[in-house]
């Protein structure tokens, strides 16, 4: 299964945790989208005999793009390669991105499954993992995306220094009232030259317990095996005929 992973290197401020190639100095993006596109031509060749069953835009942060820029990013793909009938086209977001209006733009094109980037419903862990959303927009945008995309994925983070089990749990039973059809879950973990490594070093942020991490692994298998979810890959969960084709690829 052949696809494409579309990265945007941008966001509106650094997490805490991330150690992925990204800028919060945006002053480049039209350029850097035009440079995308003109990559993705010069590459073709190397999937020419491949039909693409699914194109992932990650990063960064995707939904820092406009619905324009999508459009010309999906565009060049579509006259340049061979598109499975069944095409999964991913965006990754962040819950302070899915307005009203941008959520009803982009179910216009041919973006057709969200995966949003909430991490916790708790703002004292956002806070620390310094997300630009707070709870009730991580809430509030699960919402409004369930009525313009059927496919919805939701990121969660576990192991948070001050995440009780409790509220772990808590967090894994209000995605799951949402009836979202796939979970992405991920270990805090400390990377070197990060904020959350300075900010532990210095004692500013408990340092990150891998045995509570692990527990907390184990709980999230636990109540998504109950809840009908397929543990396929090792971060991901989903329900039968939801299983992310970009991971499964």
């Amino acid at each position: 299964m052949a696809a494409i992973y579309i990265h945007i290197p941008f966001c509106k401020q650094a997490c805490t945790y991330c150690d992925f190639h990204f800028s919060t100095n945006r002053a480049k993006k039209d350029d850097m989208v035009l440079a995308l596109a003109q990559e993705i031509i010069e590459r073709k060749t190397e999937l020419k005999s491949e039909i693409i069953n699914a194109i992932y835009f990650g990063g960064g942060t995707p939904s820092v793009l406009s619905v324009v820029e999508i459009e010309i990013l999906l565009n060049t793909v579509a006259n340049n390669y061979t598109l499975a009938d069944a095409l999964e086209i991913t965006l990754e977001a962040n819950p302070d991105d899915l307005s009203d209006s941008y959520l009803e733009l982009l179910s216009k094109t041919k973006i057709n499954r969200l995966s949003i980037g909430v991490q916790s419903f708790f703002n004292e862990d956002l806070v620390l993992m310094n997300r630009a959303h707070n709870a009730n927009e991580a809430l509030y945008s699960i919402k409004k995306a369930k009525t313009y995309f059927k496919n919805i994925s939701v990121d969660l983070i576990y192991g948070v220094p001050d995440c009780t089990d409790q509220e772990w749990c808590e967090n894994i039973k209000i995605t799951l009232s949402f009836g979202v059809s796939h979970i992405s879950s991920y270990a805090l973990t400390v990377e070197p030259e990060t904020a959350l490594e300075r900010f532990i070093e210095k004692g500013v942020i408990k340092n990150v317990d891998e045995d509570k991490a692990e527990a907390q692994f184990n709980i999230l298998i636990d109540e998504l095996t109950k809840a009908n979810f397929i543990h396929y890959e090792t971060s991901n969960f989903g329900k039968e005929n939801f299983f992310s084709k970009n991971n499964s690829s």
